[in-house]
């Protein structure tokens, strides 16, 4: 069975606590919501985290198979490279046709990074989504 673009990807998720949304009992995430929710869970997804494909992911932290030159956290700060790594997995995700827009911030005093992104998908241009990273 051939699966469509507009099929349910995923359980939905809450967008601002990243938990199981339950009104009304769980749903579905498809269409322009899912494409969201899938960006945002492969931003937040550190490389070799999941077992089936330890490439899969964004290189968080050093560990078997992400060595400390491309690990984002654990070292000086590079904007360049975490924006480089970020619009990679964007341009990866099903359905995303074009990175429209990706800043990246880092507060020092925090060390916590903020990530504001938008995209052309095949369901239309997802509105611009902000995900703080290490707070």
């Amino acid at each position: 069975m051939t699966r469509l673009t507009t099929d349910p990807v995923d359980l939905a998720l809450d967008p601002d606590t990243g938990d199981l949304s339950l009104d009304g009992g769980l749903r579905l995430s498809s269409g322009l919501a899912g494409v969201v929710q899938s960006a945002r869970i492969a931003m937040q997804m550190i490389a070799g985290e999941w077992f089936l494909d330890l490439d899969l992911g964004v290189p968080w932290l050093e560990r078997d198979g992400v060595p400390a030159s491309r690990a984002i956290f654990g070292q000086k700060f590079n904007e360049a490279k975490l924006t480089h790594e970020l619009g990679s997995v964007l341009a990866e995700t099903p359905n995303i046709v074009a990175v429209t827009q990706l800043t990246v911030n880092f507060s020092a005093t925090t060390r916590a990074v903020t990530v504001v992104w938008s995209a052309r998908t095949a369901f239309g241009d997802t509105p611009p989504d902000t995900l703080a990273l290490g707070v």
